[in-house]
């Protein structure tokens, strides 16, 4: 009986030991930030020098000379990741037929919701990851482990860009809770 006992325990242990745990982090800071040549209040100011981190909504777009990119920020665990996976949540408007297509790149972490424009913010950083969503109505994923495991004080930012004509999501200003987040596994 001792004998069996210990086995079990000790099948136990070993499961619980192999288990990896997963939590769902929601996005910390997000904004729109414009990259353009379009002037905006009655053609007096460089649409790229407004704000757009505190608006309900997130906007990416790819026109002739006006050019926005969601901007987002996680707060990490401290626990190295084995798997980090961005959740893109279901669109609030798709400008375009069936589905959709985005692409995630990096970008530095040193910004704030409440400033950053396309005058604070450079088009920085590598392409990490795309998602083809086939509906308009669909959520998608893409894997950004390698930016997890390369994360400065815990913390990383990712641009979403489209080529798409305008796409737009909730932001956290919204108070959905339909935001972007990511899949943290260690």
């Amino acid at each position: 009986m001792k004998l069996f006992s210990v086995s079990a325990l000790l099948a136990l242990v070993s499961t619980v030991a192999s288990t990896d745990s997963k939590v769902n982090l929601r996005v910390a800071r997000d904004a729109t930030v414009s990259f353009n040549g379009i002037l905006c209040a009655n053609d007096t100011i460089p649409c790229s020098s407004l704000r757009y981190g505190l608006d309900n909504k997130l906007m990416t777009f790819r026109g002739n000379r006006d050019y926005e990119r969601v901007l987002l920020g996680f707060d990490l665990p401290t626990n190295k990741p084995k798997k980090c996976v961005l959740r893109i949540p279901k669109p609030l408007e798709t400008a375009s037929g069936n589905g959709y297509a985005l692409t995630v790149s990096t970008t530095d972490s040193f910004w704030d919701e409440a400033t950053v424009s396309g005058y604070t913010k450079k088009l920085d950083g590598a392409q990490v990851g795309s998602a083809n969503v086939t509906s308009n109505n669909a959520t998608g994923t893409v894997d950004v482990t390698s930016v997890c495991a390369n994360a400065t004080n815990y913390k990383i930012s990712l641009f979403v860009d489209t080529q798409n004509s305008m796409i737009t999501f909730n932001s956290l200003q919204s108070g959905s809770s339909d935001v972007f987040t990511l899949d943290y596994t260690f």
